[in-house]
């Protein structure tokens, strides 16, 4: 979002030498012409004159703001507002700096006395909204920037603004009607068709969304962003190869654009082009969706050939990629004896059983002290373990060697379990265990399902469910048994969190397995348990890892867990197909 910058060459210059007058007025044609250091060089001048002269200080402050000098903005700005403290606009220009060096609480404050002083100029409201809006105090954002309309009606950024805060308030229909002002007010600016095209995504409207980004592309060839949000649209429609290329575009104009990377990576991966697709996926370190640092170390980098040398595989972002890419261990074993592995404290008991040939470590414990971290001298090359498909997996026939299942649980534990949960069950139901919440940040909330919701959809009879779910889970158990009279049985011996080891012979123990995207997933395809997934309408990229490919795996839901079955909404946000579909799958089963 933009802020309005007027520049007030006005005041009062009678008391002022001649000669000031004559500077003051050539400099701002100049600046007003954008000829930029020679204004700010007469601008500096007249203060070598009259230091206190308000005019050249917030002239000179404005003209800082517009090179991006913030700091030296906020500091003309200020020494003006002490000379003058009831001039409104250099309230609002203070304002547009503090926000940029994100201040947000200052800034609001000057926009608030600019306001106090002229409650009549729009675009203070619009800038106040601009900064209410990064304070994601949303509900006053909108309204400072329909204050803006009230006062200008043809405001067209008021407009625009206005719909990206009722977009982010998920008021789409609102925010269509926002958009569609704006392209009325200028129907040549792309970035609005850009933003049209963004919400009319989120209404499901998809051709009407590309119709808008391929407008905004028209507008604006360069326009890396509108290429972008054009291949979500056709990645989303499985037309990849479209995809691929608009990515491709995008990347062609913004070399650095991070995202375009990514997403063109996964496509990649949808394709079965599983090379470009692992090349693609070293740009995540630079993407939202990491969350963990690189390894810093003076030892080099795996050449990725087979090598004697001790191999350091270190860990990265989560548990469930642990598991997911853990996979791969066995086979690098072959090419490379000399392995040791950092992953989830929670996993070593059960990675250390099923692969007893590697040394494991724990990823938690970053204490330079602690005899278990992993030094220097212990290897002599390293890689990040989500690279380990560079090697592995870079083309269709890689996949041929991935096992039914890598991880070994603890048999004895996992028959104690069993033959406790048919004694808890109290009939010859089948056991099914089930997970139903993600705490994923950002993706969490989407992929969870209550439980109320899930057992009622699902009507079985026949089964008994056993909760894999971890964290506080007794309210939710408790509804469903008041409610629906559908005993759900916690097993206390178990820590679903803590205890992965545990967590896996309880898996064994049922006879089926149903959860949404979670580590439950993970560890069950691990472990090559048969278990049913229910995925969001835009699902982590695993689970679609060569959903393309029309040939050699078309009968494997998944490539990477050959006891995996998964089930994808068909519309966002919608449940009840896919919960449906599964139901009678496990009706007809059962």
């Amino acid at each position: 979002m933009s802020d309005q910058q007027k520049i007030n060459t006005g005041g009062n210059f009678e008391s002022l030498e001649l000669e000031i007058v004559t500077l003051i007025k050539k400099a701002t044609t100049l600046h007003q012409q954008a000829n930029i250091s020679d204004a700010q060089t007469i601008y500096e001048h007249i203060l070598t004159i009259n230091p206190n002269h308000f005019d050249a200080l917030q002239l000179l402050g404005v003209l800082f703001a517009q090179v991006k000098k913030y700091s030296q903005a906020v500091k003309f700005l200020s020494k003006a507002i002490k000379i003058n403290p009831n001039h409104a606009r250099s309230f609002s220009n203070l304002g547009i700096a503090l926000k940029e060096l994100k201040q947000f609480e200052e800034a609001l404050a000057s926009y608030d006395q600019a306001i106090i002083i002229n409650p009549d100029i729009s675009d203070f409201y619009s800038n106040r909204g601009n900064v209410l809006n990064e304070l994601t105090r949303f509900d006053e954002a909108l309204a400072s920037y329909d204050q803006a309309i009230n006062i200008e009606p043809d405001f067209f950024e008021a407009h625009l603004n206005r719909g990206h805060v009722l977009e982010k308030l998920k008021r789409f229909d609102e925010a269509l009607a926002s958009y569609d002002q704006a392209i009325i007010l200028n129907p040549n600016q792309a970035s609005a068709f850009n933003d049209r095209g963004n919400v009319l995504r989120s209404l499901e409207f998809s051709d009407k969304a590309i119709n808008d980004y391929e407008k905004a592309i028209a507008i604006n060839p360069d326009y890396a962003e509108a290429y972008f949000n054009r291949g979500v649209i056709l990645q989303e429609a499985k037309l990849i190869n479209e995809a691929i290329d608009s990515y491709g575009q995008a990347i062609k104009i913004n070399s650095d654009y991070v995202a375009a990377h990514w997403n063109l990576a996964i496509c990649n991966f949808m394709a079965c082009n599983f090379n470009a697709g692992w090349q693609g996926y070293e740009w995540r370190w630079r993407h939202a969706h990491c969350d963990s640092e690189p390894l810093k170390s003076s030892k080099p980098p795996w050449n990725f050939k087979k090598t004697d040398q001790r191999l350091f595989v270190w860990a990265e972002q989560g548990i469930g990629d642990h598991i997911f890419f853990g996979n791969l261990l066995s086979e690098l074993l072959e090419d490379v004896p000399n392995l040791l592995v950092q992953i989830d404290k929670r996993l070593i008991p059960l990675f250390a059983r099923s692969l007893p040939k590697i040394k494991f470590y724990p990823s938690e414990n970053r204490d330079p002290n602690s005899i278990s971290k992993v030094s220097e001298s212990d290897y002599d090359i390293h890689v990040p373990i989500a690279s380990l498909g560079k090697y592995l997996r870079s083309n269709e026939k890689d996949f041929g060697c991935s096992r039914d299942f890598f991880l070994k649980d603890n048999k004895d534990k996992t028959l104690d379990i069993k033959k406790e949960l048919m004694v808890l069950a109290k009939s010859k139901n089948k056991i099914c265990g089930i997970s139903w919440r993600s705490k994923s940040i950002g993706t969490g909330a989407d992929k969870t399902i209550s439980l109320k919701y899930f057992i009622k959809a699902l009507n079985l009879e026949g089964y008994t469910f056993v909760s894999l779910q971890y964290g506080k889970t007794k309210d939710e158990i408790n509804e469903v048994k008041d409610e629906l009279g559908i005993n759900i049985i916690s097993y206390e011996k178990v820590d679903n969190f803590t205890d992965i080891d545990g967590l896996a012979s309880l898996i064994k123990a049922c006879d089926v397995v149903i959860s949404i995207d979670n580590v439950t997933c993970q560890l069950a395809g691990a472990l090559g348990k048969k278990i049913h997934i229910l995925l969001t309408y835009r699902p982590y990229w695993t689970w679609i890892l060569g959903v393309m490919n029309h040939h050699l795996f078309i009968s494997k839901d998944s490539l990477w867990y050959p006891s995996v079955k998964l089930y994808k909404q068909e519309k966002l946000n919608d449940w009840s197909g896919v919960l449906k579909k599964l139901s009678n799958e496990l009706k007809i089963i059962n």
